[in-house]
């Protein structure tokens, strides 16, 4: 997906002409933009590199969850694949001009994307909206860092004025009750049984958030009490970066239904072989985990899909590194393999173990959600780590 800087140059002109056209361009985003459902940020014909926050909206009524999609596009505009990939995890989360979610753009290709949000409401058709065209470009020509600006002819500085104080900001991350009456429970679902209720309005400290991809930060009350909240009942404030994945409990038992005699129907997806590239793991150096997710049900995936990728260090069960992978709408019999990149730089010449889970929040129904995780090892390599 590599493309020359000619074409580069000509094809922003191209689109910059047919914006100021009076006849429609590739470029804009369309007047036909719920201020419920958009992505405002960033904007058609911009350079994304690296961690890139996206903003916009998705506060539909009756929101199921969303997610954000991407897929290439070649030099005409025209896309390169009929399928969007997730680069983000699917929420369940009302957001209003703020942050949707995070993209790494290092895991793709550098080249011309169409971004899309997705937005699911309960009973009724998901609104989407598309951002195109957006180029990656995590690897840009030398050319481009060239600064040849004169350099101005230094004038004396003004005396140097008082700086006004300004307020420490508290990076720990902490959280405060959004809605009356919010249940702390003693697991990371609404299936565990609730230890109480706080109203609005009451502070709680985060610890953790799940390692099973839910979403849910587990708190400790002003009582000192540790439980679990679902993100959708607290506003967070603080350095989230600086909590760490924690395993939450097992899941309740509930009571065996009786078997049905009506035939399995439905889509069904299968965790199935891994592969490593390259085949040994070195420590500090990428290398690429492989999942083929595949649909052994008899009906086609009603959306696009997440792997959530976990590596813990063996001997004690603590996170080294987690990552997050995608595969398209699957009809029945097809595969997909998803390949994600992997980074770890801790606790060589042990036993790492993976754990990947197909869809963990649960967003894409299925006939079968027991056959959807897969559990590997290896044994870290030294490399050249010290």
């Amino acid at each position: 997906m590599k493309r020359s800087w000619v074409h580069v140059f000509v094809l922003v002109l191209t689109v910059i002409g047919a914006v100021w056209a009076p006849g429609p361009a590739r470029a804009q985003v369309g007047p036909e933009v719920n201020p419920d459902a958009h992505i405002s940020w960033p904007p058609p014909v911009y350079v994304l590199r690296g961690t890139v926050n996206i903003r916009g909206t998705a506060n539909l009524p009756n929101l199921r969850n969303y997610f954000i999609s991407v897929r290439p596009l070649n030099d005409d505009l025209t896309p390169a694949s009929p399928d969007f990939l997730p680069v983000v995890l699917p929420s369940t989360r009302a957001v209003r001009d703020g942050i949707l979610g995070t993209w790494d753009t290092t895991a793709v290709d550098d080249g011309l994307y169409e971004m899309r949000l997705s937005v699911y409401v309960r009973g009724g058709q998901p609104v989407t909206h598309l951002v195109s065209p957006l180029r990656v470009e995590n690897f840009p020509p030398p050319f481009v860092d060239i600064d040849l600006t004169p350099t101005p002819t230094p004038t004396p500085l003004p005396p140097t004025p008082t700086a006004t104080p300004q307020p420490t900001f508290d990076p720990t991350p902490r959280a405060t009750v959004r809605t009356a009456g919010a249940n702390v429970r003693t697991g990371d679902s609404t299936q565990f049984s609730i230890i109480t209720s706080l109203p609005q309005g009451t502070p709680v400290l985060l610890l953790g958030i799940s390692n099973r991809g839910t979403g849910w930060y587990m708190v400790r009350l002003p009582d000192g009490r540790i439980g679990w909240m679902a993100p959708s009942v607290i506003d967070v404030a603080g350095n989230l970066s600086l909590l760490p994945l924690v395993p939450p409990p097992p899941l309740p038992a509930t009571p065996t239904p009786l078997p049905t005699p009506t035939p399995p129907s439905g889509a069904n997806l299968v965790a199935g072989v891994v592969v490593f590239d390259p085949p040994s793991p070195t420590c500090g150096e990428t290398f690429v985990v492989g999942l083929d997710v595949a649909n052994l049900g008899t009906q086609q995936t009603l959306a696009p899909g997440t792997v959530l990728l976990t590596d813990t260090r063996a001997a004690d069960g603590t996170v080294q590194a987690t990552t997050l992978g995608g595969f398209p709408m699957l009809m029945p019999g097809q595969t997909f393999r998803v390949n994600m990149p992997l980074t770890v730089t801790t606790w060589y010449n042990e036993v790492h173990r993976i754990t990947l889970t197909i869809d963990p929040g649960n967003n894409i129904p299925e006939s079968n959600e027991d056959d959807n995780v897969r559990v590997v090892e290896y044994v870290l390599q030294k490399g050249g780590c010290p």
